[in-house]
């Protein structure tokens, strides 16, 4: 028995000997791989592959070395892939832009008009004089929608489209007296109105009928395919319009963040330079 008993510490010792090697190989072999998926474009791949390194094995330190070198080289690839891929997006959001404001005129500020505005080029010059709905833009691109009732007073709060048994309601707006000194109107902001644009939109091309709902009743009014247009069309730049600026401040993040990581990586090269000196 003593002779096994004396050879147990060196048995452990190879033992121990042996799983490091492995461990070391298998440490390896992860950021090897890695490297491979950010060749070939797979950058999340790359990213899961060097958190398993760190988790399975943190104690191999020099695959966790070169692991932090390539950390800043997926983000760089991925970063950079982001910006083209948010470029082009941004390019063609323009475009559209530029192609669907064609249809619009813009209506500026004046003594009666007190807030500028742009309005479809279907919607009817005569629509104050009817009942009807209407779509407007702020300059900011916010999308709502007028109503109008002539000659008549309801007091009506909110407004609704059906089409194809499908029926869909605004928000409701508190009556305003003011609102009906001339001819009953509401304004219906956005998130009040967001619900008739998307309508208008899904029903392009399509009549719809107009409800007035709230107070005294009213005749229930149809808007015409060329009308239901002009509202799904506002809607339409509304929506491209919000996109711009929120797009425009993630392009300036990921710029931020590329030069990040090329500085990282510049870092790691002066370190290194210095090092083998």
């Amino acid at each position: 028995m003593k002779p096994i008993i004396h050879l147990l510490p060196l048995l452990l010792l190879f033992a121990a000997c042996g799983n490091n090697n492995q461990d070391r190989e298998l440490a390896d072999s992860l950021v090897a791989e890695a490297s491979t998926a950010l060749d070939r474009g797979d950058f999340d791949r790359a990213s899961e592959l060097l958190d398993t390194l760190s988790a399975r094995y943190p104690h191999e330190v020099e695959a966790g070395r070169n692991a932090l070198k390539l950390r800043p080289r997926i983000m760089e690839r991925k970063t950079a892939q982001e910006i083209i891929e948010l470029q082009t997006l941004m390019a063609a959001t323009s475009q559209y832009v530029d192609s669907l404001s064609r249809m619009f005129h813009s209506v500026k500020r004046s003594e009666e008009q007190l807030e500028p505005y742009l309005i479809h080029k279907d919607v009817p010059s005569n629509w104050r004089e009817r009942n009807t709905a209407i779509a407007r833009l702020s300059p900011s691109g916010e999308f709502y929608v007028i109503s109008s009732l002539a000659g008549r007073t309801t007091k009506h709060t909110a407004i609704s489209f059906t089409a194809d048994g499908i029926t869909v309601t605004s928000g409701t707006v508190p009556f305003d007296p003011e609102s009906s000194l001339s001819r009953e109107s509401v304004r219906f902001a956005a998130g009040k109105a967001d619900t008739l644009g998307v309508f208008a939109m899904q029903m392009d091309g399509n009549p719809l009928r107009l409800d007035f709902v709230g107070g005294k009743k009213a005749p229930s009014v149809t808007l015409s395919a060329k009308e239901t247009h002009a509202i799904a069309d506002t809607w339409r730049l509304s929506r491209a319009l919000s996109t711009i600026a929120p797009s425009g401040r993630r392009l300036e993040q990921l710029k931020a963040k590329l030069q990040v990581s090329r500085d990282q990586q510049a870092r790691q090269n002066n370190e290194q330079t210095e090092a083998e000196k």
